[in-house]
């Protein structure tokens, strides 16, 4: 794999992605690396600990396709490490080759072929107001509890009301709700329960986006917010 492009542009993916990196004790070592995939001259960053999975969509100038895990941290602090410009990447065996200036650094890559594949949602999509599913997600999501042991208090829920969408989330001492009315994405009656995590990582990636694309499964939801997709597993009850 070989590819260029701008330092602050592969940094904004790499950093993206990496919040999504498992750093749990007990976890697939490969997990903490970062999945690039490049395809003529589009690059996948890929990220995840198997609840979350975060891709950043970036174009490079590709020389030759190919995918490569690397280490997130060691690679992260490579890139904000190299001077403002271009930077090269190449993967040849088991190493990458990273330039920039007159800077280089070698890694030392992870079999690709160990790095989970985490299947998106398949049901039919809807495009919501990136600037209401923003302001709706900032009330809510800081009423969700950061307890694990009460792991359905650590989401917000996302149910039909009306025509519209309400969000609601509580850690049994305060409760948030926000209606936004006319974003249909649920059926009457219907409401799924989504990390609130999650949630937090599409309010970051919403920058001055116009919309967000949700897709809903049996048991993943995922946000695509311009050239970043936001992939979480459903909680249960």
């Amino acid at each position: 794999m070989k590819f260029r492009c701008e330092r602050d542009v592969l940094a904004d993916a790499v950093g993206s992605a990496g919040r999504a990196t498992s750093g749990r004790s007990g976890a697939l070592p490969v997990l903490a690396g970062l999945r690039l995939r490049l395809d003529g001259d589009h690059l996948e960053v890929t990220g995840s600990d198997l609840d979350l999975t975060v891709t950043a969509e970036i174009e490079v100038a590709g020389t030759t396709d190919g995918v490569a895990v690397i280490p997130a941290r060691l690679l992260a602090d490579i890139v904000r490490a190299l001077e403002p410009g271009a930077v090269n990447v190449s993967v040849e065996a088991d190493q990458a080759t990273i330039t920039g200036g007159r800077s280089e650094f070698s890694v030392n890559v992870i079999p690709p072929e160990e790095y989970p594949q985490v299947a998106e949602p398949t049901a039919d999509s809807v495009t919501l107001s990136a600037e209401a599913l923003a302001d709706g997600l900032r009330q809510v999501v800081p009423a969700a509890s950061n307890d694990d042991n009460r792991l359905i208090l650590t989401g917000v829920q996302l149910a039909a009301e009306g025509d519209g969408l309400r969000l609601v989330a509580t850690d049994s001492y305060r409760l948030a709700v926000r209606d936004l009315a006319g974003e249909s994405v649920l059926e009457e009656g219907q409401s799924v329960l989504v990390p609130s995590r999650a949630l937090a990582e599409v309010i970051r990636s919403l920058g001055d986006a116009s919309e967000v694309t949700l897709v809903l499964g049996a048991q993943d939801a995922t946000f695509r917010i311009g050239g970043v997709r936001v992939t979480t597993r459903l909680i249960s009850g």
